[in-house]
């Protein structure tokens, strides 16, 4: 009789779970398509987002026990155009090891993604997310910056990844452009001069600019993907910015934004131009 009181239980047990299952995928929003099956995606979780993030951010740590431990052990790796593979986390730590020794700095920025669960033929939803991803991958080998714009399809589950395609858009040779501002005949006063733009995501506070001559000309060199490239300098960290109007010259517009725009097309240096102004202060 207990016997039977078990398994009757184990059995509702189970449908409990099946239904609730279903349920959960029928009330969440179901889109996207597979195949020839309509709403076959939910909302994955945003710990899976996190696990991708970490793994991004380990690498420029160089950190190859870090980021294997975020690996299942069959994970498997399948780089652009089938150039590499890398099955299991022993391979893994392998190239890792390799890749870091071999290269400065490695860096991997994830610029958005997006987590999503699949829907089985049964009408559930599976246990892992899909993570689809854009991000750069930043390689110095000491002598050049290599920049490549890739996407990533990533399967995590049981919070490792366990799948993980890189599909490439473009990859460019970073350039050094050395950019001068003068503030020589700057009315106010100030603590510091920088520059920012779509180069460091513009950033405020990354890209300082130093007078080494006391003569009020800024100077700083950035690395730079050619192609066009906008950017501003600023004072005391965005604290006070240019502005410019739109159709000045030297600058584009883009929605309610102006700014200085260049075209890089390999190392350059720019004669230096006063603070607001397309042209010199002379």
């Amino acid at each position: 009789m207990k016997k039977q009181l078990k398994t009757t239980f184990l059995q509702l047990l189970i449908f409990f779970v099946i239904t609730l299952t279903s349920v959960y995928a029928q009330d969440q929003n179901q889109f996207g398509f597979a195949g020839d099956r309509e709403q076959t995606f939910v909302a994955g979780s945003s710990e899976s987002v996190a696990i991708w993030k970490q793994w991004c951010a380990l690498h420029e740590k160089g950190d190859v026990e870090g980021i294997t431990a975020l690996a299942s052990e069959n994970i498997r790796i399948e780089a652009p155009g089938g150039e590499l593979t890398i099955d299991g986390k022993e391979a893994l730590t392998a190239f890792l090891t390799q890749w870091f020794d071999d290269n400065e700095q490695v860096r991997v920025n994830p610029e958005w993604g997006v987590p999503l669960k699949f829907i089985n033929l049964e009408g559930n939803p599976i246990d892992g997310d899909w993570v689809t991803s854009r991000f750069s991958l930043q390689i110095n080998d000491g002598t050049e910056t290599t920049v490549e714009q890739n996407h990533a399809n990533v399967y995590i589950e049981n919070g490792l990844i366990q799948y993980f395609q890189v599909l490439q858009y473009k990859v460019s040779t970073l350039a050094e452009v050395t950019l001068s501002v003068d503030l020589s005949s700057y009315d106010g006063e100030f603590s510091t001069v920088g520059v920012f733009g779509s180069f460091n995501d513009w950033c405020g506070s990354c890209n300082p600019m130093t007078d080494k001559d006391g003569d009020g000309v800024y100077t700083t060199t950035i690395q730079a993907i050619p192609g066009e490239l906008q950017y501003k300098f600023i004072i005391d960290e965005q604290g006070v910015e240019e502005s410019f109007e739109s159709g000045d010259p030297c600058t584009t517009t883009v929605d309610i934004y102006t700014n200085r725009v260049l075209q890089v097309e390999g190392n350059m240096t720019l004669e230096p131009v006063c603070f607001n102004s397309c042209s010199s202060c002379e």
